[in-house]
């Protein structure tokens, strides 16, 4: 079970959300009953309805940079990542961005470059880390025994996704504004990562096979060599209609299987005994832990907080190379 947040009273922070649809309204409203920040919001789409969080709204970007944020949550659409990130860094504004970085890797090491030469603190963010199932297999993942294979398998039916909009009209539809599996359903490569180590190479397959009505890739099957030369296979869809979220983790002695769906570890040992470990878990607990971390990192000043711009820029590149290649 995620840890339940304390109440923060350090002096206020402003706070820009730069994009405030669904995952910017979930992170600003963890922050509204935790902290006591100052909440703003950047949006561009005229005649939208006012927020529900009550948070005030800039329509213009000289209004936000105005105020003087000290931190942006870029939570707009993937192709409008790396830009905006770019204006807020221009301007010593510390960043928390949205998983995946961007849709390409234009301007991406503009972006690292001021990163960089401004010491900002940068957060991207997979909250998948935080889930009880990713923790428990980074612990028995950890010892001395190296798995000699993995399995991860993330598959599903996007138009099931978010039931009141159509499928066909989203983000993740289009190629051009980040959609296609290898980014959408990109929490799998980055916890692969954080498990066996930074990806040495991405070798397989990735399409469009299915009759959905997308023209990014539906379908992604691929080898993975990672540090120490730890090999596995990786599997991403979202035509299926039966969806299945696992890892499989395979050792000479063992077997152990994290299952995100069922919130289960199955461990099957040697002399063959099997037992398996149940937790409760509510996806929204892996964000709470999430923006949790990322306070607490901040006000540490730790700039090699887990996942900062520069680690998640090394699996992004390789996840472009491999999307440019075989794609």
């Amino acid at each position: 079970m995620a840890n339940i947040m304390e109440k923060k009273k350090p002096s206020k922070l402003k706070i820009i959300f730069l994009g405030l649809g669904s995952i910017g309204k979930k992170h600003a409203g963890i922050i509204q009953d935790n902290y006591d920040f100052e909440l703003y919001a950047y949006r561009t789409e005229k005649g939208q309805e006012k927020n529900d969080l009550k948070i005030k709204e800039f329509n213009k970007l000289e209004e936000v940079f105005s105020i003087k944020p000290d931190v942006a949550f870029i939570t707009n659409p993937t192709f409008l990542h790396v830009s905006t990130a770019l204006e807020c860094a221009k301007r010593d504004i510390d960043l928390f961005i949205e998983k995946p970085i961007s849709h390409s890797l234009e301007n991406i090491d503009k972006l690292e470059n001021e990163i960089r030469k401004r010491k900002l603190f940068t957060y991207v963010a997979y909250n998948m880390r935080f889930h009880p199932i990713m923790n428990n297999l980074k612990e028995l993942t950890s010892g001395d025994e190296k798995p000699i294979y993995f399995r991860a398998i993330c598959s599903s039916y996007l138009p099931n996704w978010r039931p009141r909009q159509d499928y066909s009209k989203s983000y993740s539809a289009k190629k051009e504004m980040g959609g296609g599996v290898i980014l959408d359903l990109s929490h799998e490569i980055d916890y692969l990562t954080w498990l066996f180590g930074e990806i040495k190479d991405i070798d397989g397959y990735c399409g469009k096979i299915s009759n959905l009505e997308i023209d990014g890739e539906d379908i992604l099957d691929a080898q993975i060599t990672c540090n120490s030369n730890r090999k596995g296979n990786l599997h991403l869809d979202c035509f299926s209609r039966d969806k299945e979220r696992k890892i499989q983790i395979y050792y000479n002695d063992k077997y152990i299987e994290g299952d995100l769906l069922k919130n289960t570890i199955k461990i099957i040992k040697k002399s063959g005994k099997e037992e398996t470990i149940h937790y409760q878990c509510n996806l929204d607990d892996t964000y709470k832990d999430q923006i949790k971390y990322f306070f607490e990192q901040y006000y540490n000043k730790n700039l090699d907080v887990m996942n900062n711009f520069s680690e998640a820029l090394k699996t992004f590149k390789k996840i472009m190379k491999f999307k440019k290649e075989y794609c």
